[in-house]
């Protein structure tokens, strides 16, 4: 690299720290004004790498990380498929259900010569765009982590993120205001932050507490002194320590998530929790003994004391009085399953879900559904199975990663934060069975950059490694 390079790849990691805060303010990113400033800022990102890394990219660290960026790469080579002109005969070949649509469609008209696989081309060119975007972020993640501080730094600032999220959500709760005062989105009896679905602010905060967990676990202090004065010390330093202020964080992150009356956010936090709780006792080598003590911390004080008082009841009640089998949703999984039957292999076209599925419906709906509220089965149908096998295939890879990093690595930071990664991972895992979380782009960048912190976790030098950046 030239002089210059080192202060204009940190100006691309401060983009980087940008979009995590950035990114969910904008109404989760979720319009398409919103949405292309984030393509815009990564485009530009990407650019200043290029520049950076003009001479010789790093292809070994890269392919260090290459499982996860091919899942991605290979998602948007199978939108790009959908896009390309088949003559009639070749569609029908492919995908005749595709082909029954488009005679459908051409009754009226000419009969057409050729279409795409997409039944819905210009929504797939936008999530062509959009996931083109997720894949440069990730290999933009892999290219900027190159050190144990910046790990700590972007997770500081999921953290910031999400208490500014939380303290938003709750205040406007609070205050009983009608409507936002920014978006003038109108309020109701559940928290939303910035976003306008509930269940997308509280997949974020969920996400933002893992990072959270990280940062706390990588300061445990593994050395017992056995004199009272030294326990003393410790303890009152740590009130004083950034720790505190962290756990506190939490707190404020924990409230505002039972305060959005999420049941499957609740549940798929309190699931991670335990098993990450789990997996830390049993595979942390020289664990803190302050360990067990922090996660029981999170569950009673968190989850229980806190929780109770900011409506864990009402989520209870909600929980315990709603039954799964007598929503509609369980309906729209059924006529979505159909939709799969049709377009098990090539994909109905990304993004198409919204333009497709009132056909499949035989009866009018009480709302509007523009998403299966499952994104198992949604990316199934826009993507073809094994094309979101692939995928699903990189974040279990990175699982695994993890899960070997939280056994393997004596690194302190890089073990907590493969243990946050792990949770984040679960609980995305676990919410997406029930809503459609990766549809939104906050949501979706930043587990993608959680993903990456996952791998960098499990795979950087204990030296770090691009020193000469």
């Amino acid at each position: 690299m030239d002089m210059f390079s080192p202060k204009t790849e940190r100006f691309a990691f401060g983009l980087l720290l940008l979009l995590v805060v950035w990114l969910p303010i904008p109404l989760a990113s979720n319009r398409p004004w919103a949405w292309s400033i984030m393509e815009g800022l990564i485009a530009l990102q990407s650019l200043i790498l290029v520049y950076c890394w003009r001479q010789a990219l790093p292809w070994g660290w890269l392919k260090t990380n290459r499982f996860l960026l091919l899942g991605l790469g290979i998602l948007q080579l199978v939108a790009l498929a959908q896009l390309l002109p088949l003559s009639i005969d070749m569609l029908s070949l492919w995908s005749g259900a595709a082909a029954s649509f488009r005679e459908l469609a051409s009754v009226s008209v000419e009969p057409l010569s050729e279409a795409p696989l997409s039944l819905d081309p210009n929504r797939t060119l936008v999530n062509l765009v959009m996931g083109c975007s997720y894949l440069l972020l990730a290999v933009n993640c892999c290219l900027l982590l190159n050190c144990r501080e910046r790990m700590q730094v972007l997770m500081l600032a999921f953290v910031v993120s999400g208490t500014f999220q939380a303290f938003y959500g709750t205040m406007l709760i609070l205050s009983d205001v009608a409507a936002s005062p920014v978006f003038e989105i109108p309020t109701a009896s559940h928290a939303t932050g910035s976003f306008v679905y509930k269940n997308h602010f509280a997949n974020y905060l969920i996400l933002c507490l893992c990072m959270s967990l990280s940062l706390v676990v990588s300061e445990l202090n593994a050395q017992q002194s056995s004199s009272w004065q030294q326990s003393l010390k410790r303890i009152l330093e740590a009130f004083m320590s950034r720790k505190m202020l962290i756990r506190l964080c939490m707190v404020i992150m924990v409230i505002g998530l039972v305060m959005s009356r999420s049941r499957m956010g609740n549940s798929a936090f309190f699931v991670s929790t335990i098993i990450g709780a789990c997996f830390a006792l049993v595979l942390f080598r020289k664990r803190p003994r302050t360990l067990t003590v922090f996660f029981v911390s999170v569950l009673l004080i968190d989850v229980l004391i806190v929780s109770s008082l900011f409506g864990l009841d009402n989520l209870r009640e909600r929980l315990s009085s709603t039954v799964l089998a007598e929503e509609e949703r369980v309906a729209v999984f059924d006529w979505s399953l159909n939709m799969l039957q049709d377009f098990f292999i090539t994909g109905s076209g990304a993004g198409s879900f919204y333009a497709l599925f009132q056909n499949y419906a035989p009866q009018p709906l009480a709302q509007f559904y523009d998403h299966a509220h499952n994104d198992y089965l949604q990316f199934s149908i826009e993507y073809g199975v094994f094309a979101t096998a692939v995928l699903g295939a990189a974040v279990l890879w990175t699982l695994i990663r993890c899960l070997i990093a939280i056994r393997k690595r004596m690194d302190p930071l890089m073990r907590a934060t493969a243990l946050g990664c792990m949770m984040a991972i679960v609980a995305m895992l676990i919410h997406i069975s029930v809503d459609f979380n990766l549809q939104a782009p906050a949501n979706a960048a930043s587990f993608i950059i959680v993903l990456c912190l996952g791998m960098v976790a499990a795979t950087m030098p204990k030296e770090g490694h691009l020193r000469d950046v």
